[in-house]
């Protein structure tokens, strides 16, 4: 079945060159303040970091933190995301600010220890992982809990289940886990949206999905 839905999005959408970013830092960035809120308003404030050359992680964590509220705040929440920012750049720089410091970790310790920075939590940590570490983690969003208890019928209690639920019926394949996604977005925002398109939606057409008429 995830297969088939993969082929299908796959065919639709085609690749979707995510995640977009000119750097790992850039992407944790994009990690962080996306929570609560659209990609529009991330690129928006990711542009406005790029214009004062604060997509540098020394640079940023010497900036202010009041400042930093100011330059992000097209992302909204704009003062917890600039402290959730700040928590992640102490947490960066007891490896010196480098990703390859990190990189010696297995992906459970890896995955605990950004667990432990205030303000990471799991979809955000899996980001990390999947995008910037190539780790075979599978992000579970509300795009996808959305989508496949429609497509499976079933009502998925927590992240760990529906992750699980991938991690047993796919490759271990960061390159796949990481198109999935992104295609699941895709078709979230154009089809199965929270008013879903049943009758334009060609995985509905190839009889998978179990619950198309759910508004």
């Amino acid at each position: 079945m995830l297969k088939k839905i993969f082929e299908v999005l796959y065919k639709i959408y085609g690749p979707q060159n995510w995640w977009p970013s000119d750097s790992d830092f850039e992407t944790a960035v994009g990690a962080i303040l996306t929570q609560s809120v659209s990609w529009r308003n991330v690129e928006m404030a990711i542009h406005n970091l790029r214009r004062v050359d604060l997509l540098n992680p020394k640079k940023m964590y010497e900036c202010p933190e009041d400042i930093l509220e100011n330059i992000i705040k097209p992302a909204g929440f704009f003062k917890v995301k600039a402290r959730r920012l700040k928590n992640f750049l102490e947490f960066m720089k007891n490896y010196d600010f480098d990703f390859d410091e990190l990189r010696q970790y297995d992906t459970d310790t890896l995955r605990n220890l950004l667990l432990s920075v205030s303000g990471v939590g799991k979809e955000t940590a899996d980001t990390i992982l999947l995008y910037i570490f190539k780790r075979p983690v599978f992000v579970v969003d509300a795009y996808t809990l959305r989508m496949f208890k429609r497509l499976t019928g079933k009502d998925w209690k927590t992240y760990e289940e529906l992750q699980d639920f991938f991690h047993k019926n796919l490759e271990n394949d960061p390159d796949l886990f990481g198109e999935y996604h992104a295609l699941i977005v895709a078709h979230s925002k154009s089809i199965c949206k929270k008013k879903p398109v049943c009758d334009m939606c060609q995985v509905n057409q190839e009889g998978i999905c179990e619950k198309a008429t759910e508004s």
